[in-house]
Order: structure tokens, then C-alpha cells, then sequence
């Protein structure tokens, strides 16, 4: 995480206790960084104070003290704080007492009872008695939509949900309305939340402190279920959650407040993604196509023999393998490692769209590593100045990465630029929302370049590679022919690139100004011409990365470029040689010392002779030859060179396929092999298909897009006879003569410890108490949560301008 040293703290006594911290944090956060613990309940973590439950009341010392609320009262210097004295607990308890007159007395069924904070805190003020009573309100429950209830006479009016959906989910789909006793919460525009900008996230639902904002799809109490920690597996942001079960079903998800990247806070797939684990479409066991297309379903240990045998045919470049961006980091692994030291190929890739394959080529273009961010998703809160987000709309495709940009906007003050044809509220919300016409963005991007260098203010613009010519190529742009092309009028293109370049500053003049990121998401379009789509991905990525490094931006905290790509571990396949060219750690397949260390580890587990009946022989030396990538992959799918496949499914291809040219090439195969949780097109096509484990029922880890690498755990046993894909993997290899035994991911983890550079400093041990940011190269590195272009060189960047778009 993400630290800044240059903060003016206090000090003041707590319980007698002398307690320090940055100046500004309230009494209640200084209590609990004290380890005291002081009750409350409208107050809730990154949510500007409220002050309205008084729960929270402690007590002054001094000739102008008194009771207070603590969650709006900051530390002061020398101030002495009493938080269980007589008075305090005579105050909580008369307001608690005032809750409870018109507050529902039906815990037995609320389906918050034993997570209740009235409830606790009525039992932790021995409130057993109430002299103010009057007939109960009761009201029915009124259905906001089809997963959420509203139950008014639980309701406490602490406005927790009304402040969340404004103030980190941006979209404010539900208010509070009336005053006094007939004060309530509502949907924003009418009776449903259906009618509003609703993102159902569930967040308003995970932050009421009593059972006033229920799930509709929730039906038990807390203490019947386990309870697991995981990462979500939705997306490339990396999301901590609480997934909790019951007989092997997992019934709810929710939050870990301040843990993770995600500081607890969800979104729609991470709430509500698990119900699909129960999915009629879940494959349960292996099945064999037959000779007629009939499909018929057989024991694993068929399967594997009848993958092992056929996969002997085509032993060397006839081969080829596609690993999925949402599995772990061992799994990815392990088939990296069959490929090249059973198979005895390099054809190994991950499975992408077009547009995630363009925007690594752009990305790698500009920062010489395919890397999804140069920073990490904390500045947000302590570093970031401006923000620019390009591309399809940050809230559908990295929702928690969005709510950063909210949050940072309404505590930090943080100026936005938005480059979207999408209308989300951060777009409305941002100082400017450029629109521009399909297929120019990147000469949109290349214009606010040209605009920030006729202002000077660039910042270490020598630094990268190529600078002279990209220099020329901007010199003959046009701003005026920039603005009539994209159709944003140039004033605003010169207001957008001037605002982000200084750091939100909009001054001119010489030194450094503060610093600047830009989020983009061309990697999730989908649209080929028209309204949606932006142009090509490589182009946009690339000039993205020349802006940042322009201004000095590359290497600096809050500053930075992040590609967000979708898959969970996308940035763990990169890591993990999931390329053709590449092998673990990055390093080129034909640079014979790299490829050394590799092949100490992994040639000695062949044994004597291979077990197949097909002449297969063991792999005495792991291939020198780059493998295919996608073009030529289909090309050689078309003409008969790659002959036989393996291919590890995703959630994402499970209604289409992800990559349209390859699925329709890969009906020329000889022998198709499909690991896969759901029945989709790839299953369709597959000779023999393996159902495996999605992530909340395995062990392992995944490589977040800002490189933290997370622990991911099994919430639930797996459907089915549904496997890892390392399981699997081992199977086959041990089958084929390999000795490579199914082992625990963490063993796994270990070996990739031993052999990718970058992953040295990891262990399960690291990563039960948080996640590590990579590279790192031992148990003692702390990471590297910005990469740049100079320091340490296992952190720096190759830097280049590529040429401007026109």
C-alpha cells in the first residue's frame, strides 16, 4: 500500500491513554487506532461524518468540554478524552432508549439479528427497560426492487445507504424523504429503484446498521453459516469478500470492512455472482463426444487416459494451448508447464477478445512490459490530483475502480476527465465528458498532447525512447483538425489536457505539478463502427501511455496508467508464461540462460520412458522457438500445423466465443480439449471436456491489475466432480510419464517462488496477512507499488513515444 511520511500529526489522552495521529482524524478513528472501541451507528469507514445517531458521544475534559459525537470531533493537540464515563453511558442510554420507542422489537425474525449494531449496543448498555413507550408504527415491507426490502419501522434514519450510493457509488438511486416521524428512504425517482441509475451493488443494504435494507435473496441467520475470506473472481480489480455458506451452498457474500484493495466495499458480481455457482449450466462431469456428435458423460480417470493418448499424436508444434485470464496463478502455471515440458511447444497464450490482445500490444508498445498498471489503486486516497478514465464506462467494468474516482472527488478535491461515449454519472460529474466521434480517440488523446506541449507543461518529456519523432509527428497536428475530426471542440480539448497535465491546478508557468493518472478500459469494447467504439485499442492504449509520460507522470505516486482488462488474473498470466514468447518472469523463450533455470526444474520429472502407446518420447530440452501468437495460431489451426489443442474456459465465453475467428477456426482441429465450469460454445466443440472449480471453490491466487498479488480460497466444495485446472493438468502429465503429482496450490506457489524472479518474495504465509505487490523479490521486499523509468531496475520501464494517431 501506498504511504505518504509528510503529515502534521497531535497527540491527546484517550482513557488516560496518549494516542498520536495525522491531524484531522476524528475521536472515534483515534479510538479505534487506539485499540478503544467506541459504539456507534450512523458512523461507517470513508463516509464523511454524519453525527446524527449520537451513540458515538464522549466525553471533553476541560473548562470547554462536554459531551460531543466523536465521528465529527477531530483530536486535538493536548486534548484529553473520556469515552465510558458516567455521563457518556447515561447519554448512549437515553438515546438508545429514544430508538427504541417506535423501533420494531421483532429480532427473532429480523434477518439481522446477531449482526444487529442497535442490537449489540442495547445489550452492551444494559438498556432492559424503556420509560418511554408509545403503540408501535408497524409498517409491511415495501419492495425497492427485486433484491431489495425496505422495512420502515426498523429504519434508524442514519442515512448510512443514502450517503453511500452518493458518495462512493456515485449514483445516488436512493434518498431519505419527509422530516420527523414520518421521515423514510426511498428510491430517488419513483417507486422503484428499477427507475434510477441503480448499479445494484447491495452496498446500501451491506451498510444499514439494523434490518431496515434487507436481501431478498437471503434467507438465514448469521450464526447458521461459515464463514470464508477469498478475492472475487469477476474482474481484474481484485476484491476481498466474505463469502458464507451453509451445507455446502454458498447463501450470501459479504463485506470485510477496510481489508483488501476494496476497503470492503462491493459491487453487483461480487454480491451477487455466487448464485451462479448453482447454475443449471454448471458441468458436473466429464463427458466424451462421440464419432455420431453424441455427447455421453465418463469417470475422470477415462477422460484423462483418453486426453493422455490422443495428446501423444501431436507432441511438439502440432500443439497448443490457451489459458484463461480468470485462473489462478498455479493453475495458469501448470499449464504453461505442460505445454512446454510435455508437449515440447511454446504455443501457449491466454485467451482473449481482439481488444484486450490490441490493448496489451499498445501498452507494450509504450511501457516495454504488458503491465494492466504502473501504480497501485491506493493513491487514490492519499496521492492523486487529476484523473482521466478513457474508454467504456469504468462503473460496469471495474465498479470497485470506479467508486475511487467518487470517493477522491468528494475528500480530496481530485478534478476529473472523462473520454467516454457512454452516459454514466462520473462522466456528468467530471469537470470535463468528451464524446468523441467513433474511431478517433486516440487522435483525441494525440490533439490533448499537442495541447499540453503548446502550454509547456510537460514534465521530463526526454525520458522516453522515441521522443524526437513523436515530437515531429505531433508538430504537424492540428488542433483546429483535431476538434473537427472527434467533434470535440477544441476549447474543451485544450481545457481537458491543461486541467489533467497540471494536476487539477490549471496553472501555467514552470515546476512540478501534482500528479495525474489515467484509467482506461478499451480493452472491454466490443463494438467494431459506430456508437461504442473508439478505435483501435493498441493506438489508444499507446497514446495514453505518451501523455503520462509526457508529463512526468510514469514512476510518481498518483500518476501512473492503468489498462483495466477484465480477466481476474490477466496480469498473472502475463507474469506467469502465458505467452509464446515469454516464459515465467518474462523472459524470452530463446535466451538459453533463462531458459536454463526452467529446465532444471522441470526436464528431471520425466521418467525412464513415456507411458502413452504412441511413440511419445520425454522432453529432453524445453523449445528454443517463439510459439504462435493469435494471428498466426489460426492461420496454423486453418492450414492443418496445429493439429490438437487444450483450451481453459472462461465465464466470460459462456454464452460466445471470446475470440469469434478463432472459434470458428478451431472446428479444423484434429483433437480438442475444453476445461470449463458451464456449458458454452467451446464445449460444443470439444472432443472431451473436464468441468472445472470456478475460483470460490479452490485454493490459490490471483495477480490483480495493480499487480497485488491476492490469496484466493475455497468457500464451498467444488460441484460436481468439478477440478482445478492444475488437478487436471497433473493428471495428464502424470498419465503422459511426467512426474508432476496434484499438489496444494500453495506447493505450487512455492515453486513458482523458486523460479520467476518476480514472485520470489511471495509465500501463503505473506499473503494470509495481506497481498503483495510484484515484483518482488524476496521475504523481505516490501514490492513495488509504482514501476518507473529509473531506480532500481527491477522496477524501471522502458519507456517509448509512439507516433501520433492521425
Amino acid at each position: 500500500m501506498v504511504t505518504r511520511a509528510d503529515v502534521k500529526t497531535v497527540t491527546g489522552k484517550i482513557n488516560g491513554l496518549d494516542v498520536t495521529v495525522p491531524a484531522g482524524t476524528s475521536i472515534l478513528e483515534a479510538s479505534r487506532a487506539a485499540g478503544i472501541e467506541v459504539p456507534n451507528l450512523c458512523f461507517q469507514p470513508m463516509l464523511r461524518a454524519w453525527g446524527s445517531c449520537r451513540i458515538c458521544t464522549v466525553e471533553i475534559l476541560g473548562k470547554r468540554g462536554g459531551l460531543i459525537e466523536s465521528c465529527a470531533t477531530p483530536l486535538g493537540e493536548g486534548m484529553e478524552v473520556l469515552t465510558h464515563s458516567e455521563p457518556v453511558v447515561d447519554a448512549r442510554q437515553f438515546v438508545l432508549q429514544m430508538y427504541l420507542i417506535d423501533h420494531a422489537l421483532d429480532c427473532p425474525t429480523c434477518d439481522k439479528s446477531g449482526e444487529c449494531y442497535l442490537q449489540d449496543n442495547t445489550y452492551l448498555h444494559n438498556v432492559n427497560a424503556n420509560p418511554y413507550r408509545r403503540p408501535k408504527f408497524a409498517q409491511p415491507y415495501t419492495h425497492f426492487s427485486d433484491i431489495i426490502d425496505y422495512k420502515w419501522d426498523r429504519c434508524i434514519m442514519c442515512n448510512r445507504c443514502t450517503r453511500v450510493c452518493d458518495e462512493v457509488i456515485g449514483v445516488t438511486a436512493i434518498e431519505s424523504a419527509f422530516r420527523s416521524a414520518e421521515a423514510t428512504i426511498t428510491p430517488a425517482y419513483g417507486e422503484s429503484l428499477d427507475d434510477t441509475l441503480c448499479t445494484r451493488c447491495g452496498m446500501c443494504i451491506s451498510v444499514c446498521p439494523v434490518g431496515a435494507l434487507t436481501d431478498r435473496h437471503f434467507a438465514h441467520h448469521p450464526w447458521e453459516l461459515d464463514a470464508t475470506e477469498t478475492i472475487c473472481g469477476s474482474c481484474d480489480v481484485g476484491c476481498t469478500m466474505n463469502v458464507e455458506s451453509n451445507k455446502g451452498i454458498v447463501r450470501r457474500v459479504t463485506n470485510l470492512w477496510e481489508r483488501g484493495v476494496n476497503h470492503g466495499y462491493l459491487c453487483e458480481h461480487s454480491r451477487w455472482g455466487h448464485e451462479a455457482l448453482q447454475s443449471p449450466d454448471r458441468l458436473f462431469y466429464p463427458f466424451v463426444k462421440d464419432d455420431d456428435g453424441s455427447r455421453y458423460e465418463v469417470t475422470w480417470d477415462d477422460a484423462v487416459g483418453a486426453i493422455a493418448e490422443s495428446l501423444a499424436h501431436y507432441q511438439g508444434d502440432a500443439f497448443a494451448a490457451l489459458a484463461s485470464t480468470e485462473s489462478t496463478n498455479e493453475e495458469i502455471y501448470s499449464l504453461q508447464l505442460f505445454t512446454r515440458a510435455v508437449m515440447g511447444t511454446n504455443n501457449i497464450d491466454l485467451h482473449l477478445t481482439p481488444a484486450q490482445r490490441a490493448t496489451a500490444a499498445g501498452v507494450r508498445a509504450g511501457l516495454g512490459a504488458d503491465l494492466s498498471n504502473t501504480n497501485n489503486m491506493q493513491e487514490f486516497f492519499t496521492d492523486a490530483r487529476s484523473t482521466m478514465t478513457v474508454g467504456p464506462s469504468i462503473g460496469d467494468t471495474a465498479a470497485i475502480a470506479s467508486y475511487w474516482f467518487y470517493m477522491t472527488r468528494g475528500t480530496r478535491e481530485t478534478k476529473t476527465v472523462v473520454i467516454s461515449h457512454d452516459d454514466y454519472p462520473l462522466a456528468r460529474r467530471g469537470e470535463y465528458w468528451l464524446k468523441p466521434n467513433p474511431g478517433t480517440t486516440a487522435l483525441l488523446l494525440s490533439g490533448m498532447a499537442k495541447a499540453i506541449m503548446d502550454k509547456g507543461v510537460t514534465a521530463n518529456a526526454g525520458t522516453g525512447a522515441g521522443y524526437d519523432a513523436w515530437v515531429r509527428s505531433i508538430a504537424n497536428l492540428s488542433l483546429d483538425d483535431v476538434a473537427t475530426e472527434t467533434g470535440v471542440p477544441r476549447e474543451q480539448i485544450e481545457g481537458a489536457a491543461l486541467l489533467w497535465a497540471t494536476g487539477g491546478s490549471r496553472a501555467n508557468g514552470d515546476g512540478q505539478y501534482p500528479p495525474a493518472l489515467i484509467y482506461q478500459t478499451v480493452a472491454h469494447q466490443t463494438a467494431t463502427e459506430g456508437e461504442g467504439y473508439y478505435g483501435d485499442p493498441a493506438l489508444i492504449a499507446a497514446a495514453c501511455s505518451n501523455l503520462s509520460i509526457l508529463t512526468g507522470n510514469i514512476g510518481r505516486a498518483g500518476g501512473g496508467v492503468a489498462a483495466l482488462r477484465g480477466g481476474a488474473n490477466y496480469q498473472g498470466g502475463v507474469y506467469l508464461g502465458a505467452n509464446p514468447a515469454s516464459l515465467p518472469g518474462g523472459g524470452d523463450v530463446t535466451d538459453a540462460s533463462v531458459s536454463a533455470t526452467f529446465a532444471s526444474a522441470w526436464l528431471p520429472r520425466w521418467a525412464a520412458k513415456a507411458t502413452t502407446s504412441n511413440g511419445f518420447l520425454p522432453v529432453r530440452a524445453l523449445p528454443a522457438n517463439r510459439g504462435k501468437e493469435r494471428d498466426a495460431l489460426i492461420a496454423s489451426i486453418r492450414s492443418g500445423e496445429i493439429k490438437a489443442m487444450i483450451i481453459d474456459g472462461s465465464i466470460s465465453g459462456r454464452n460466445n466465443h471470446i475470440d469469434a475467428e478463432l472459434g470458428e477456426a478451431l472446428g479444423n482441429l484434429e483433437f480438442l480439449a475444453v476445461l470449463d465450469a458451464f456449458a458454452s460454445p467451446l464445449t460444443e466443440l470439444a472432443d472431451i471436456v473436464l468441468p472445472k472449480a470456478v475460483a470460490l471453490e479452490k485454493d490459490g491466487s490471483f495477480t490483480s491489475f495493480d499487480r497485488t498479488v491476492q490469496r484466493v480460497r475455497a468457500t464451498v466444495p467444488a460441484m460436481g466432480e468439478a477440478r482445478p485446472v492444475h488437478e487436471a493438468v497433473s493428471m495428464i502429465a502424470s498419465r503422459m510419464g511426467f512426474d508432476l503429482p496434484i499438489m496444494p496450490a500453495s506447493a505450487i506457489m512455492a515453486e513458482i517462488a523458486a523460479t520467476v524472479p518476480a514472485y520470489g518474495g511471495i509465500t501463503y504465509a505473506r499473503l494470509e496477512r495481506s497481498g503483495v505487490n510484484v515484483p518482488v523479490a524476496s521475504y523481505s521486499d516490501p514490492g513495488a507499488p509504482v514501476l518507473g523509468a529509473s531506480g532500481d531496475p527491477k522496477h524501471s520501464l522502458k519507456l517509448t513515444f509512439v507516433g501520433a494517431a492521425d
